[in-house]
C-alpha cells in the first residue's frame, strides 16, 4: 500500500517547478494525446456502430430473415414452421411462399438485368416488402410492380409495357431461344434502399412460374433478427435435405468486411494512445535524470526498491488515467452530440461533412457501445501502465551510494 510519504513526492512531481518547463511540456503534451486518443477511437467507434445498425436496419427492412426451400407443400410447411417456432419460443412476424429469379427487362429505350421477386396472390398486398412502399399505382393481379430507380433508369410510368427475356428457353424454326413475356407496369415501390430500388421487380407466383423453374422459397421474417441463426440450426436438423439460411448467410460478405475495417481502424487509433504512452517514457526517464540525487536520498533515509517503483509507476499513470477519464468524457459528449456537429459545420463553415446522396443516410449514424468504451478505457490505461513499468523499474534499481559518493 502507498503511504502518505509517497503520495507527497508524486504531488511534487506531477507539478514540476518552473526550471523543469521542458518536463511540463512533455507532460501536457503526452496527456492531450492519451485525451485525443481515446476521444477519437470513441467517436469512430461509435460511427462505425451506427453505421452497422442503420445499414442493418434498412438492409433487413427488405429482406427475409429465414429462407426456406419448399417442396411443394406450403400449406404443411408453414403450419410445421409456425409450431416449431412456438415450442421453441421463436416470435414469427410473416411468413410468405415466395419465387427469386432473374430476368432481361427490354423496353424502348434501354436493356438492364433484373432480379424478380414472386409472391402469392393473397400474400401480395401486405408482404414485407411492398407494405408502406409503394408511391404511385395500385396492386393487381395482372400488372407488376417496379422499383423507383429501376424506372427512372428505364423512363417507365405506370401502363407502360415492358418484355421480359426469362432463363426459361423456347424451341423454334430458328433454334433455341429465351422466352419472352409482356408485362404492364401497375406500381413504382420505393424501399430507400438503391440496391433494391435499381434492381427489383415484384410479380405474382403465377407471372414468376411463366418466368423461371426455380423452386419456391419459404420466406419468414422474425422478431428477433439476430437470433435468426439460431432457428435456422434447428430447422436444419430435422429438415437435412431443405436448402435454410438466413439474413447472416445472405449477408456475409459485407457484415464480414464491416468487422475487418472495424479491427482495422481500433487498431490504427491504438497506435496514437500508444505514441503518447511513449510520452510518458520519455517523461519519467528525464524526471528520474533529473531526481537520481533526491531518489538516492530517499534510499539512504529508509525508502524501500518497492516505494520508489510506487512513486513513478503512480506519478506516469495518473497523468495516463486522468488522460483517459477526460478522453472518455469528451468522445462520449461528441458522439453524442455528432449530428449537431455536423449541421453547425454545414450551416458556418459550408463543409458537407457527410453527403446523403453518397451515402444513402440523411444523418451521420452514431450509437454509443459502452462495451466498446470500457475497451477502449482499459486498453489505454494498460499501455500506459505498461509504458511506466520500466521506467519505474529502473528508477528503483538506482545505485544510491553511486550518486553519492561525491557529495
Amino acid at each position: 500500500m502507498i503511504n502518505k510519504a509517497e503520495l507527497l513526492i508524486v504531488k511534487r512531481y506531477l507539478k514540476p517547478k518552473s526550471k523543469d518547463s521542458f518536463l511540463k511540456i512533455i507532460s501536457n503534451f503526452s496527456f492531450i494525446g492519451i485525451m485525443l486518443g481515446v476521444a477519437t477511437l470513441i467517436i469512430v467507434m461509435s460511427v462505425m456502430n451506427g453505421f452497422r445498425i442503420d445499414l442493418i436496419d434498412k438492409l433487413l427492412k427488405y429482406q427475409p430473415h429465414i429462407s426456406f426451400e419448399s417442396k411443394g407443400n406450403y400449406d404443411e410447411e408453414k403450419k410445421y414452421i409456425q409450431n416449431k417456432a412456438k415450442d421453441n419460443n421463436f416470435k414469427i412476424l410473416s411468413i410468405n411462399l415466395v419465387n427469386n429469379s432473374q430476368a432481361l427487362i427490354v423496353t424502348k429505350n434501354n436493356n438492364t438485368g433484373v432480379l424478380i421477386k414472386g409472391f402469392k396472390k393473397n400474400e401480395l398486398k401486405n408482404n414485407y416488402f411492398l407494405k408502406n412502399s409503394i408511391i404511385e399505382g395500385n396492386i393487381n393481379e395482372e400488372s407488376i410492380g417496379i422499383g423507383i430507380e429501376l424506372a427512372s433508369k428505364l423512363s417507365l410510368n405506370t401502363g407502360d409495357q415492358i418484355t421480359l427475356l426469362s432463363n426459361s428457353k423456347e424451341t423454334t424454326p430458328f433454334g433455341v431461344i429465351p422466352s419472352q413475356f409482356t408485362f404492364k407496369v401497375g406500381y413504382i415501390f420505393s424501399t430507400g434502399m438503391y440496391e433494391f430500388d435499381s434492381n427489383f421487380l415484384i410479380v405474382n407466383l403465377n407471372q414468376a412460374s411463366l418466368l423461371t423453374k426455380n423452386k419456391n422459397e419459404v420466406e419468414l421474417r422474425v422478431s428477433v433478427p439476430d437470433k435468426a441463426n439460431e432457428f435456422v440450426d434447428l430447422l436444419k436438423k430435422q429438415n437435412p435435405n431443405h436448402l435454410i439460411y438466413s439474413w447472416v448467410d445472405n449477408n456475409k460478405t459485407f457484415f464480414d468486411a464491416l468487422v475487418v475495417e472495424r479491427n482495422v481502424m481500433f487498431i490504427i487509433l491504438t497506435l496514437i494512445i500508444i505514441v503518447a504512452a511513449f510520452n510518458i517514457i520519455s517523461v519519467l526517464t528525464i524526471l528520474i535524470k533529473n531526481k537520481s540525487k533526491e531518489i538516492s536520498v530517499l534510499r539512504s533515509m529508509g525508502f524501500h526498491k518497492n516505494s520508489i517503483l510506487r512513486i513513478f509507476l503512480i506519478t506516469g499513470s495518473y497523468i495516463g488515467f486522468v488522460g483517459t477519464l477526460l478522453g472518455v468524457f469528451f468522445g462520449v459528449l461528441i458522439s453524442i452530440y455528432l449530428e449537431d456537429i455536423r449541421q453547425l459545420l454545414n450551416i458556418y463553415l459550408n463543409i458537407n461533412i457527410f453527403p446523403s446522396e453518397i451515402y444513402f443516410l440523411s444523418q451521420l449514424p452514431a450509437h454509443i457501445n459502452f462495451n466498446s468504451v470500457f475497451l477502449v478505457s482499459l486498453s489505454s490505461i494498460c499501455i500506459v501502465f505498461l509504458a511506466c513499468l520500466f521506467p519505474a523499474i529502473s528508477a528503483s534499481k538506482l545505485d544510491p551510494v553511486k550518486y553519492l559518493k561525491n557529495e
